[in-house]
């Protein structure tokens, strides 16, 4: 059925439109409800949901016995009409800046709860590489690519944007300013646009790099780096809270054996947080964690991996609703790397150590992992056959990982790699990664349903000018999704964007 569906239902009576009220007139499926508006006119009810209804998602119209007809009788019985939606497709990429001074690269993407997005990306002028970004009106399409900071002192690059459900925003980079690297920001605010650019660390010992950011259902955010003090890299925290800005900038791990860098930060809707990183111990590096606990603030960092066969790499980690968490890193035994994971339990802490692919053709890289709700992910990779890599999955549910990871693409002309993944508030996910068919790198995307799995990889992107790369992904509140990703023409890359609802 279409996700933009109304249900409506005839009765024998005129209806009293005061029964037909949120309290007698539901829409719900398994993971929560649908808000909706109810219209009576005459005999007929009618349910209109205030967005577009998730893809391949069976709801549940519950009337009940408080609904009324105009002369009183009330229903002798509940009434429950179930149905399930249509899914989603991707449409044409569009390319969504036109600045050809200079090439446009690594695009980031984020939406709010109205189907509204921001891409931002770092984008060369001929002299120096800049902050940008587009935004994306729902019904309305993309707009014109602005400039969000104005400091020419040096290169700016590699922006992260996070959004909340009113489309409030904010961006993080790194930038230079003619000795070091620094930490800036900007804020997004609906209906106003993009401030004025702020640096947010000022530790001049050294350069800091990579931030990551998270942000709360309330829309304070928490941003974390690498920051050198001379010596080594440490990681380093600062927090964004609504109505007062950003607030001194916290190191969260003080291991001073090696360098700590390349941190991740995962937030739940309480506004507690997880952040985590890999660190050297002077032989390899470990993956390392610590928690932010909301109004009492971060805790001591934790190791959480004890394989010393070789060095762990980049953690990921998400978070559900709970406050649970799943960290995954790609980790080598020696010979090659492979997929590992642990679980965070509110509460309790980090478990042990998994190891969740076990096919040792080849190394297994850059997992990236999503969580919904009720605590199920996903997590993706790319991986060596012993000939090209490929794109493989793995499905954590009911506390445990699938026995066997699988491949979600079978395309054998040429390696595909980095993979990205989002997944909607029904459980279905959409991956997408950058793929070469023996000439130039396409983007591909596949589908999982929630309760049916993987379906068939395509290509959504036809333009063969030039390499297409460094895909990313954003899902909204209605299981609407927008990728972006760098694309050359021929002379230069351009930013791209294909929508799928």
């Amino acid at each position: 059925m279409s996700r933009a569906v109304a249900p409506s239902l005839t009765f024998s009576e005129g209806l009293d439109v005061a029964t037909a009220t949120a309290s007698n007139v539901s829409l719900n499926h398994a993971n929560g409800s649908a808000a909706t508006s109810q219209a009576v006119a005459g005999t007929q009810l009618s349910v209109t949901p205030a967005r577009a209804l998730l893809p391949l998602t069976r709801y549940t119209l519950n009337i009940g016995t408080g609904l009324s007809s105009a002369s009183g009788r009330q229903l002798a019985a509940p009434i429950t009409l179930s149905f399930t939606t249509a899914d989603g497709s991707w449409k044409s990429s569009q390319l969504i800046e036109t600045n050809n001074a200079g090439d446009a690269v690594a695009p980031q993407i984020a939406k709010d709860g109205n189907g509204n997005a921001l891409a931002v990306w770092y984008q060369f002028d001929g002299v120096r590489t800049n902050i940008w970004s587009n935004r994306y009106t729902a019904g309305a399409g993309w707009g014109t690519a602005q400039l969000v900071e104005t400091d020419n002192a040096g290169d700016a690059g590699y922006p992260q944007v996070v959004m909340d459900a009113a489309g409030n925003a904010l961006t993080v980079w790194y930038q230079y300013d003619g000795f070091r690297y620094n930490i800036w920001s900007n804020r997004y605010t609906a209906g106003a646009g993009w401030g004025t650019a702020q640096l947010i660390e000022t530790d001049n010992a050294g350069s800091a790099a990579y931030p990551q950011i998270a942000m709360d259902t309330n829309g304070n955010a928490l941003a974390v780096w690498q920051q050198s003090d001379g010596l080594h890299t440490n990681v380093v925290a600062n927090r964004y809270t609504v109505g007062a800005g950003w607030g001194t900038p916290q190191l969260i791990e003080t291991d001073n054996t090696g360098n700590a860098g390349y941190p991740q930060i995962a937030i739940d809707a309480n506004g507690n947080a997880l952040a985590a990183w890999h660190q050297h111990d002077g032989t390899r590096y470990n993956a390392w964690a610590n928690r932010y606990t909301a109004g009492t603030g971060w805790g001591t960092a934790q190791l959480i991996e004890t394989d010393n066969a070789g060095s762990a790499l980049y953690p990921r980690l998400v978070t559900d609703a709970a406050g649970n968490a799943l960290a995954v890193w790609y980790q080598s035994d020696g010979v090659r790397t492979n997929v590992w994971s642990n679980r965070y339990a509110a509460g309790t802490g980090w478990g042990t150590p998994q190891l969740i692919e076990a096919d040792n053709a080849g190394d297994a890289i850059a997992p990236q992992i999503v969580m919904d709700r009720s605590g199920n992910a996903l997590v993706v990779w790319y991986q060596s056959d012993g000939i090209r890599y490929n794109i493989r999955a793995n499905r954590y549910a009911a506390g445990n990982w699938g026995p066997t990871a699988e491949f979600i693409e079978t395309d054998n002309a040429g390696d595909a790699a980095y993979p990205q993944i989002v997944m909607d508030a029904s459980g279905n996910a959409l991956v997408v990664w950058q793929q070469s068919d023996g000439t130039r790198a396409n983007i591909w995307s596949n589908r999982y349903v929630a309760g049916a799995g993987w379906g068939t990889a395509k290509q959504i992107e036809t333009d063969n000018a030039g390499d297409a790369l460094s895909p990313q992904i954003a899902v909204d509140a209605s299981g609407n999704a927008m990728a972006v990703w760098q694309q050359s023409d021929g002379l230069r890359n351009n930013i791209q964007a294909a929508a799928f609802d």
